[in-house]
């Protein structure tokens, strides 16, 4: 866990943590029948979710196409901003570099991450982009917590 506030939620956060890991969980497991990487991510602001992402790299053939970034998309379309202060990402695999960015980037306040990945992780690599404090005129770095469900996001893997 990085840069937990006082309670660990910033403003607008719930306690709901494992019911959201569920339901991106949910989303993963589609990936994984369209022979995807198995990644869900939601993007929740007060209490609701407003952008879900399936990973679509293989199927859609479109390298952008992470889960994360799904999920950040519909959540400014759903939100009508690109300003997503407030808001919590939870996704089953620690995001990328190419999301890291846009988590960042995009100023949400909590991501919840469900298995690590430390090679190739924007947050527990060498290059941990949302969590790096030094990064002038970008938003302030979001609330990371991380192993939420961990087993059960590990285990598409193990097969």
């Amino acid at each position: 866990m990085a840069g937990n506030e006082a309670d660990g939620k910033p403003g607008g956060a719930t306690d709901r943590a494992e019911e959201f890991m569920r339901q991106a969980l949910r989303l993963a497991r589609v990936a994984l029948k369209r022979d995807e990487v198995l990644v869900g991510s939601i993007v929740v602001y007060r209490g609701r979710v407003v952008g879900e992402g399936i990973e679509g790299v293989q199927d859609e053939k479109d390298l952008t196409a992470h889960a994360e970034i799904k999920a950040i998309k519909e959540a400014c379309h759903s939100l009508d901003t690109f300003c997503l202060r407030g808001c919590e990402l939870y996704t089953t695999v620690e995001p990328c570099f190419m999301c890291s960015f846009v988590i960042r980037s995009a100023g949400i306040s909590r991501v919840v991450i469900g298995k690590a990945v430390s090679y190739i992780g924007g947050v527990s690599s060498r290059h941990p982009i949302p969590v790096d404090s030094g990064i002038p005129d970008w938003p302030r770095p979001p609330v990371i917590v991380s192993g939420v469900l961990e087993k059960e996001c590990k285990e598409p893997f193990a097969r």
